[in-house]
This record gives structure tokens, sequence and C-alpha cells, in this order.
């Protein structure tokens, strides 16, 4: 285990330990990870070698230690399975395990080369090429297709998938993917019935047993079928998998893990046939909020804010490819080597990117930033601890008020979300029109209209850009115009709407701060028409009101970092000037956002109008 160690203070960084042993951390100088501080118990917690990792334990009478955003408080234990970020004090620690376990990950790598193996038996046989279409498929021979996997599993693969070291794996890996799934289901309250591929091959009565051996996993777990799940219910069974599915495996009846194992070969070799392959799993699971294919063997998924590497793989770039095409096709888009990258979305509205040969050179490059299974509410932003009950106030008497507010923040820092809860607070009798390349806003309102861009066809024409659309929606008799984002010159035409009496319009843009952002909006309106820079400002003074920027914090939390209002030109520079309203500032115990006691210019008139109490705004405040 190495440990790296940051002294937030100073600045100062070390190797403190870095050996295939426990350790102590603490203040004494016994301790092999020495933390020079008087908030740091003489040993302050202890790391331990266990079965599936590290166990940390904090020591009775130390202060709380965070690992990975969550508080460990003093006498309790967590399990640690891969790279951890821990916060003692003013120390970050960086827990690193170089030591893997070797032999679990050569059973994955078989476990995938014998995947890859049945798949390319299966397309030799039928002899189909690796990116066919499933629609090609009639229900006979899908029937058709189901025994030929069933001759080859009770054939010439038996011994490896019943009667080998694989087979335990290929079992929790199954065990692991129904659970899942049934958390999936518990969650998104999904009832529609699966598609007909997905059906293949059961049997009623060897699926009621499996599903009554996941419930025994389950509740051995904590998880209850008859009461409602945590929030944190992945992380729940990915704490406590292994233990609990051993002693339910060894009591299931010998018939019903043969069946377990081979539907799970099954179902991975008809999701890549006709789903979107190792894909499918991730997509059903709440907490995954970013899926990364780098290269068709390596995945890695954005889980609580850590990235990290998953056990599934394609078996091919043709397959990867394939998978691509399918989600592209329903659009009318295309991607081949002519135009190797493409934008879309998923029918439940993720967003997709894809890149292929000649410009991704280590084969095709698929990233998906996944859509919540539920709709993000304002309670569950400040349960996150994202926003606080003040900010939310003042965010909603400034949507009510019709302000035009810009939310800008880096990639993934949870601009989309915050621009769907805002858009939440409009009153329904309002007209509101979105306008995005790939529709992701899903708002509650029903007098909306979603318009999408559309990318030329093959000829090189029929391209609809968001700046054709935003001055279509000019139009269409718009309450309020809603953008998704701004990136390009389409700024020009959001201004002159802001400017032309379709107040309550918002937009979002990627920056590093509130200041930025309106730096970034100048340069857009630059690039799409020929105006003097002193008049840009002078739009965006007066066409913007209120600029939301948000943050990814160091832990993988997003929170709202800063709320500014545009109050002007400054008299000397007559550049864009912003005082901040609200700002984050660290507290003891973390980041949180607070007031500057800057009151915006606007606070009136939103109070006159009953939009915003301000006796009981001061008392959240001091709270």
């Amino acid at each position: 285990m190495k440990v790296l160690v940051q002294n937030t203070l100073t600045n100062r960084q070390w190797v403190a330990f870095d050996r295939a042993a426990g350790f102590s951390i603490g203040r004494d100088s016994g301790c092999e990870v020495r933390l020079d501080s008087r908030f740091v118990s003489a040993v302050h917690a202890r790391v331990e070698r266990a079965d599936r990792g590290w166990e940390i334990e904090v020591l009775p009478g130390a202060n709380p230690v965070e690992i990975d955003g969550k508080q460990l408080s003093s006498g309790q234990k967590a399990l640690i399975t891969g790279p951890a970020r821990m916060r003692i004090m003013e120390f970050v620690l960086t827990l690193i395990d170089e030591e893997r376990p070797t032999r679990q990950v050569d059973l994955s790598e078989q476990l995938n080369e014998l995947q890859n193996l049945l798949h390319a038996n299966v397309l030799r046989r039928l002899d189909l090429r690796a990116g066919w279409s499933p629609s090609e498929f009639s229900p006979e021979e899908a029937e058709q297709l189901n025994r030929l996997v069933d001759d080859l599993l009770l054939g010439e693969f038996r011994s490896q998938v019943f009667e080998s070291e694989l087979t335990p794996l290929i079992i929790r890996r199954a065990m692991r993917s129904r659970l899942g799934d049934w958390v999936f289901r518990r969650i998104s309250g999904e009832k529609k019935e699966p598609a007909a591929w997905q059906t293949l091959g059961q049997n009623a009565d060897m699926e009621a047993a499996v599903r009554a051996a996941v419930l025994k996993v389950a509740s051995r777990l904590g998880l209850a079928e008859n009461r409602p799940l945590p929030p944190n219910a992945e992380d729940i069974i990915d704490a406590g998998f292994e233990g609990a599915v051993a002693p339910v495996v060894q009591e299931m009846l010998e018939n019903v893990r043969t069946y377990l194992a081979a539907s799970y070969l099954k179902k991975s070799l008809y999701d890549i046939i006709f789903g979107l392959g190792p894909l499918e799993d991730l997509l059903r699971s709440p907490s995954i909020t970013e899926i990364m294919v780098t290269t068709p063997s390596q995945i890695y998924i954005e889980r609580n804010g850590r990235i990290v590497r998953v056990a599934q793989a394609f078996p091919s770039a043709e397959s990867a490819i394939s998978v691509i095409e399918r989600i592209v096709a329903p659009l009318g888009r295309r991607i081949d080597r002519s135009r190797p990258l493409v934008d879309a979305r998923l029918r439940d509205g993720s967003r997709v990117n894809a890149i292929i040969e000649p410009l991704a050179v280590r084969g095709p490059c698929i990233t998906i930033r996944k859509f919540p299974v539920f709709h993000v509410s304002v309670e569950d932003l400040l349960r996150w601890g994202s926003i606080t009950r003040p900010a939310v106030a003042l965010l909603r008497a400034c949507v009510l008020n019709k302000c035009n507010i810009l939310i800008s923040g880096g990639t993934g820092s949870g601009k989309t979300t915050l621009l769907n809860v805002l858009s939440a607070m409009i009153p329904g009798s309002e007209r509101l029109i979105t306008i995005e390349d790939s529709a992701e806003l899903r708002l509650q309102q029903e007098h909306v209209v979603s318009l999408e861009t559309k990318p030329p066809n093959v000829e090189g024409t029929g391209e609809y850009r968001i700046r054709d659309l935003v001055r279509n929606a000019l139009r269409m008799r718009p309450d309020r115009i809603i953008v998704g984002e701004c990136r390009g010159d389409e700024a020009v035409d959001m201004l002159q709407a802001m400017n032309t009496g379709h107040r309550g319009s918002m937009t979002t843009s990627h920056a590093n701060s509130a200041l930025d952002a309106i730096s970034r909006l100048e340069t857009m309106v630059l690039m799409g028409a020929d105006i003097p820079l002193a008049a840009v400002r002078r739009q965006i003074a007066q066409a913007i009101h209120l600029v939301v920027h948000l943050e990814r914090i160091s832990t993988g939390e997003r929170m709202v970092y800063q709320i500014s209002e545009v109050t002007g030109l400054h008299p000397h520079t007559g550049e864009v000037e912003l005082r901040d309203i609200m700002l984050a500032r660290r507290f003891a115990d973390g980041l949180r956002l607070h007031p500057t006691g800057y009151m915006p210019t606007f606070l009136p008139e939103m109070v006159d109008r009953g939009f915003l109490e301000l006796r009981s705004w001061f008392e959240q405040v001091r709270a």
C-alpha cells in the first residue's frame, strides 16, 4: 500500500508509506504515517489487510475521518477495495494498493476470453459478421440461435463453463447482475415488459428459484423487498456482496446453479447481438453517472465521483462499432470513416459521444453521460450538499421574477442537472421552448416545445444548428427560451432573445468561474457577429441578470460554488462587472455556500412581488 499525503494548509506533499503491510496513522512518532497536528490523535486510525482489500478502523476518541466523501466516526470500520482518498482534518491521504489481486484479474481475463470465443463461434456457425443488425433476425431464427448457444454451452464449452475454476466467478457475476437489475427496477419503478431477446431461453421455474436466491442475498445485505431502498443501496451491495452471496450459492440446487451460469453467458452474448453489449448492465446501474469506453477491451465508469475500471469488455472493435450504429441510426445520424465522430442520445435521454478510426487511434471510443433514473429534485440537491436552503430560496425567487440566468461550470459539474431543477420552478402556465444539441432536459411542465439540432445528411445539406433553432424559436411565441448549452455563435441570438422581451430565459456554458463565463460569452458573440466589443459588453450587461457557477470539488461531489449578479459595466474599463451574492467558504464541516453580504439590485422587486420572504430568508442564512 502506497500512501501519499498532502497538507492542504501548506500544500506540502510526500509519500508517507510504501510497503506491503498494514500501518497506523496518527500524531505519535511511532505511527508509520505521521500527521503532525493537534487535531490528530496520537494513534488516529489503523489500516490492515483484509480478505477483499484493506480495512480501516478509526480508533475510539479520534476525530471523524472522511473516506471518498463519506464520514467514518470513531470506533467505526470500513473496507477499502481500491484506490481511496481519505481526509483527516487538514491532511488528504491518497491510498493506492499496488498489489493487485493477480489471480482474480487472471480469472476475469479468462472469462472475457471465454465470452469472446463463444461470440465468435456463434457468428461463425450462423455465418454472420460482427456488426450485423439485430433486425435481420426473425423470431424463428432467434429460437434457432438459442438452441445453437445451448448446444455450445452443453457441448464444446461445457467443461470451461460448468466444471472449471471459472464457474464460481461466472455464478458470482450472474448473481451480481441479477441483484443490480432488481435494484434498478425497484428504484426506477420500471414495469415495461422486457424485449423478446431478453427472455430467450428462460425457464419460468428456474427464474423463480433464481429470484428467490436474489432476494435472500438482498435480505442478508439489509435490503428488503417490502421496504424502500436507501439511496446508497449499490454501495451497500458493493461492500457486502461477496460475504452475502457465498452461503446463498452454496444452498442452491445444482440444476439452479447450472441454469444461472448458462443464463448469464447467454445474457452477455444476446446483449452484444441484440442490445448494447457490455453497456446494458452499466446503463441499468442507478449509481453510475458516466460510462467511458476507452478501447473495446477497456471500460471505465464514474461512481460517487470516482473513476474505476470495470470487468466488462467488448469482444471486438467491430461489435463496439455495431453498438454505436444501433445508438445513432434511430436518430437519423451516422458514423463511418468519412464521418468518424457523432453526438447522440439514448432513449432515456443519456448523452452519447462516439469517435472511431481514423480519429480514435486505439479503436472505437464511447462516452455516455447517464441520465439519472429518477428526476433530480431540489430536495435531492440539498441532501447531497450541492446547494443550501438560502440559495434555493434565492434562485427560486429569481426564476419566478424572470431573471435571465447563465449557469457555468466545468465538464461534469452538474450544469444540466441544475438547469433541470431550476426549470421545474417555472410556473406551468408559461410556454417554454428548449433547444439542445442532444435532448437532455426533462421539464415537468405540460406546455413545452423541445427542439434538437440536426447534422447534415450524406450530401452535406439539411443541417440545423442551435443558432437556426434560436432564431426560429423567436417566431414561436415563447415565454421563455432555454438553451441546453451555448458554445458558439448562437450566443448572439440568445442575447437578442433575452433583450427583446423573453425574460426568464436560461442557458449553460463551460467556464472556470462566473467571471470566466462572461468572458467566454463575449468571445462567443464575437465569433458570430461583427460587433464592437463595447457593444457586446453592453448587450451582456443588459441581458444577463445572474450567473450561477458550479464546481466539482476534490471528493468528486458537485456543488453550487458561486451566485453572482451582473451589475453593469465598469465606468473606466468598460468590462462587465459582477458582484457575488453567495460564495462557497470553507467551514469546519467542509465547503458551504454562504452569503457575502451583498444584496442584489433586483431584491426589492422580488420581495415586493412576494417571491422572497426576507425575514425567513435571513433566518435560513443564520441557521
